[in-house]
């Protein structure tokens, strides 16, 4: 559908999709930015944006803007200590970082 040129430009909907297909719309009023949270990590992603009239139609959606999210941030591990058991032996010990993205610790 075409906005008719006289109509005042009221929102826009933004459509946005990841490379599996899975695609979502978000409507925004009174701006021209949109934080969209909820994005899966290392992910790529297509983003348009329309415009929307008084009466509700939706203009062309703009050309698609590709993305890459980021890799998680990992903490640094802290608080390592090594403590001697005997000649052949240590222990390492240290505190556990707070992330989902951890599944294992390499020594």
């Amino acid at each position: 559908p075409c906005i008719e040129q006289n109509s005042e430009i009221t929102g826009y909907i933004v459509r946005y999709s990841n490379s599996t297909g899975e695609t979502q719309m978000a409507a925004v009023q009174n701006s021209q930015m949109l934080k969209a949270s909820g994005l899966t990590p290392n992910t790529a992603y297509s983003f348009q944006v329309a415009a929307v009239n008084s009466d509700g139609e939706e203009g062309p959606y703009s050309s698609p803007l590709e993305i890459n999210t980021l890799l998680p941030i990992i903490d640094v591990v802290r608080n390592v200590k090594v403590e001697v058991v005997n000649e052949t032996a240590v222990v390492v010990i240290w505190d556990a970082v707070q992330s989902d993205e951890v599944s294992k610790y390499t020594v």
